[in-house]
Order: structure tokens, then C-alpha cells, then sequence
């Protein structure tokens, strides 16, 4: 957009642009496809050398329930397909699937992060995550910190995955989709016939939430 629009888009507060002595701030208001209505807003401030920390926040609307996870979905280029993280691996873990993990370094690449399941579904995610890389052949990447994060990084969207009920049926591959998570809301299924999440696996939207 030209300047005018994006004089526009700040006079209406949808976004705001800070400048202080080593970094950029740039917020952004999300609205979101929710009924009650929703929104929440993402900073990025942008360090001279290459950093940048990214703040999601996010006050909770009762009416709409439990939420499912809170983070941010990205893509790369499909290049970026080595996958190396410190935390919990070498397999898949959620809050409520933690026995068979371990933590450590590991590293695997965004084909390989894809569970075979039966139907398609959304998979690969590492809980306790300090750190995570996501390289090309030759090394250059992403490098994401935090403490004990969720993330997962697999070679479709989830809507693509949804919309598939054979691997054979997903379309060619050109994004690597990085999910990074401040928390996952359980799995469940205990009973294998649709038992609900249990309580300590929910997040809490009692009050605003930060990541």
C-alpha cells in the first residue's frame, strides 16, 4: 500500500511503528473470523542485528470456550527443510502424550516430522522446546528461542491437511509451515471414543494471555 493507506491504517490504530535507540517496534491489530468478535496483537521489534522478538498478546472472550492453541502459524520456502530443536523428542509430545519422550537435541527433517497416520491430520509437534533451527542444505535458516515452547514445522497448512483423507491426495510441497506455540491444549481421546481434555491440559483463558 501507498503511503496514505498506511497513514490511514495507523490513524485507525490497526497498526503503530515505535522507534527507540537499537530497535524498531511495529504492532499489528489482528481481528479474527470469531463470533463474539476477537483480536489480538502482534509486535515485532527488530534489532540491528537480525533479532527479532515477537510479543502475542491476546485478552480472552469468555463466550468463546477453550481455545485450542495460542501462537503463530508461518511459512518458509520449502528449502528450509533440516529441523534441529532442544527439547522434548526425539518423537511427537503434547501436555497430555509426554511419557515417550525425552529431553534433548534432536534433529529430523519437515518430510520426516510427518506421523503416517491413516487420514492426514496435523502432527510433528515438540513440546519443552528451548530452541529450534530451521536450516536449508547449506545451514542458513531460522533460529527460534524461547522457554519451553511448542513447535512443529511440516510440509503442508492445516487446511490442506484437512482436506486430504490419503497422503496421496495432498498436494505438491513448496512452503516448510512452522507452527511456534506458547501452549497446546491436550490431545485427549483416553478412552479412544471422544473423551474430552482433561483440565491440567487446557489453557488457561482466565485472564490475558502473553507469548
Amino acid at each position: 500500500p501507498g503511503t496514505g493507506t498506511e497513514k490511514n491504517w495507523m490513524q485507525k490504530g490497526w497498526f503503530t511503528v515505535e522507534e527507540t535507540d537499537h530497535s524498531v517496534k511495529i504492532g499489528y491489530i489482528y481481528h479474527m473470523p470469531t463470533t463474539p468478535a476477537s483480536h489480538c496483537r502482534v509486535t515485532y521489534e527488530v534489532f540491528g542485528d537480525g533479532t527479532i522478538r515477537t510479543t502475542l498478546l491476546y485478552d480472552p472472550v469468555k463466550e468463546l470456550g477453550d481455545m485450542p492453541e495460542f501462537g503463530i502459524l508461518l511459512r518458509m520456502k520449502a528449502d528450509y527443510e533440516r529441523m534441529e530443536w532442544y527439547g522434548m523428542g526425539p518423537g511427537e509430545s503434547y501436555t497430555d502424550r509426554m511419557q515417550g519422550v525425552r529431553l534433548g537435541i534432536y534433529q529430523t527433517t519437515v518430510r520426516e516430522n510427518m506421523a503416517r497416520y491413516l487420514i492426514p491430520q496435523e502432527c510433528g509437534n515438540k513440546t519443552g522446546v528451548r530452541y529450534a533451527k530451521m536450516m536449508d542444505r547449506e545451514g542458513h535458516g531460522l533460529l527460534f528461542t524461547g522457554e519451553g515452547m511448542h513447535f512443529s514445522a511440516l510440509p503442508w497448512l492445516p487446511q490442506e491437511l484437512e482436506a486430504a483423507k490419503h497422503m496421496y491426495e495432498l498436494p505438491p510441497v513448496f512452503y516448510t509451515v512452522i507452527r511456534v506455540s506458547l501452549a497446546q491444549m491436550g490431545v485427549a481421546g483416553d478412552d479412544s471414543w471422544g473423551a474430552r481434555t482433561l483440565e491440567p491440559f487446557l489453557l488457561d483463558t482466565s485472564g490475558p494471555m502473553v507469548f
